[in-house]
């Protein structure tokens, strides 16, 4: 068993110091604080097998539905006033929990270090058959001088600790039940206690978030993470007799109505087929079957809100969409401006990003002024992707 242990219990003050409002590990650039960018990516590692998340009791609103979004969170709980303390207080909830820990490791991470590689963790395990402990550390570039007189230190025999630090658990959690004293870190704790250690090579990308300025940082790298997507729909929905139709939500009265389960919108379903694309979530008629009683004569806008349900869980903006509306009848050029507006309100866009056309096919083909109304939809994403 691998546990994972992110350690999130400070109180920030050097990055509170110039008057920030969140800690270091809530604010948010896009929508992505760094300890849930940090939380998604340990997650969706298949090597981990749980995470133990220690938190400053006065952010625990910060983490509400965490257990749901990161399905290998296994606990929560409150740090201590050190983060020696916050290690051992997690060590002894996973021990309560698993009891029998003889062939386990635990990684014991910042959580102020979001930007966490795959490879650093498989290189800290596969290092743990010969040792006790292993942790990433960096050679120094710069040069280090003393503050007061301007001397200069051997940078060839300083290195700079990066965590996750990795242990055999047994090993780690009986150093720190018998040790005395305090000490900075996990490695600190291991090398008093007689561990045998192994240095592997860090990443400049594992650095920690420490002072508003560095908030400057995360937000160039986050960018990273951010993908733009491309999806196309397409629907048609006959005429039948009516008094009303609708088109992109927007309500009009005719000479016909049209056939279909729910209320029939074709430039709704035509967009929420184009959103469910781009973001690799098969089809509308996947996820509403066809032949659903509970959708009968249902507004449309509860499968747009699906589609635009799972774009938000992938922080997701749409950037551009372009409708094609293939019909004889109504013209479309009369009531343009309305389904635009009624668009972007729908999807809460500005209309600038909206462009319809409009197609005739002449009362010639499949569409025309008797059967129906079909709609094509492109539509351009922004979407947070982790893979």
């Amino acid at each position: 068993m691998i546990h994972f242990i992110i350690l999130a219990a400070g109180k920030s003050e050097r990055f509170k110091k110039k008057k920030n409002k969140f800690s270091k590990l809530f604010f948010k650039v896009n929508g992505i604080s760094p300890l849930e960018h940090l939380m998604k990516s340990v997650s969706n590692s298949t090597i981990i097998n749980s995470i133990t998340l220690v938190v400053n009791k006065d952010d625990k609103s910060e983490i509400a539905g965490f257990k749901k979004k990161y399905h290998k969170l296994d606990s929560v709980i409150n740090g201590g006033i050190t983060r020696q303390q916050s290690v051992f207080i997690a060590l002894k909830n996973i021990r309560k929990k698993r009891v029998k820990t003889k062939n386990d490791i635990v990684l014991i991470h910042d959580a102020a270090r979001p930007f966490l590689e795959n490879q650093i963790i498989r290189n800290c395990i596969s290092q743990l058959k010969k040792y006790d402990g292993v942790f990433p550390a960096l050679n120094i570039d710069d040069t280090l001088r003393n503050k007061k007189n301007l001397n200069s230190y051997d940078r060839n025999i300083i290195i700079s600790s990066q965590t996750p630090q990795a242990f055999k658990f047994d090993k780690i959690y009986m150093a720190y039940r018998l040790i005395k004293g305090n000490y900075s870190d996990d490695v600190a704790i291991a090398n008093e206690f007689g561990l045998k250690i192994k240095i592997i090579e860090g990443q400049k990308l594992n650095f920690k978030i420490t002072n508003p300025s560095d908030s400057e940082i995360y937000e160039k790298l986050i960018e990273q993470y951010y993908r733009n997507k491309i999806g196309n729909g397409f629907d048609f929905h006959k005429f039948k007799k009516g008094k009303s139709i609708k088109i992109g939500g927007l309500k009009i009265k005719s000479k016909f109505s049209l056939e279909a389960n729910s209320d029939g919108d074709p430039v709704l379903h035509s967009i929420t087929d184009a959103i469910l694309g781009a973001l690799n979530e098969k089809d509308i008629g996947f996820h509403f079957e066809p032949d659903n009683k509970s959708y009968k004569n249902a507004n449309s806008i509860i499968f747009i809100n699906k589609a635009l349900q799972l774009l938000m869980d992938k922080k997701g903006e749409i950037i551009n969409l372009d409708l094609n509306i293939i019909c004889d009848y109504p013209k479309i050029k009369p009531i343009r401006s309305k389904i635009r507006k009624s668009i972007s309100n729908i999807l809460k866009i500005d209309e600038d990003i909206i462009n319809i056309k409009a197609t005739s096919t002449e009362d010639e083909g499949f569409v025309n002024a008797k059967k129906g109304i079909a709609c094509q939809t492109a539509v351009s994403l922004r979407v947070f992707d982790y893979d």
